[in-house]
């Protein structure tokens, strides 16, 4: 894994997140869309907690919420997220 690429990945979708949405909505979006990209990279739910936590400092919590979700319940969450944004 590329940590320099898979930060600024992270940090894009916080700078593209809607404006409309709560500093935690946003980071909740970023941790859910970085785990399900670097799943489909093929890469160990351990390695990503650790990359997420203590490279990049993410929110403990959020990140055990999802780490062990799989793919449709990430698109859930990441839709559900959105719809705060657009409501």
């Amino acid at each position: 894994m590329n940590k320099t690429f898979m930060s600024g990945y992270y940090q894009g979708i916080i700078e593209a997140a809607p404006a409309t949405l709560s500093a935690a909505k946003t980071e909740q979006l970023a941790i859910t869309m970085t785990i399900l990209h670097l799943r489909h990279a093929g890469i160990n739910i351990t390695s990503i907690h650790d990359f997420l936590i203590n490279d990049l400092h993410a929110n403990e919590r959020l990140v055990n919420k999802y780490i062990n979700l799989n793919a449709d319940d990430l698109e859930t969450a990441q839709a559900q997220v959105m719809a705060i944004a657009f409501n």
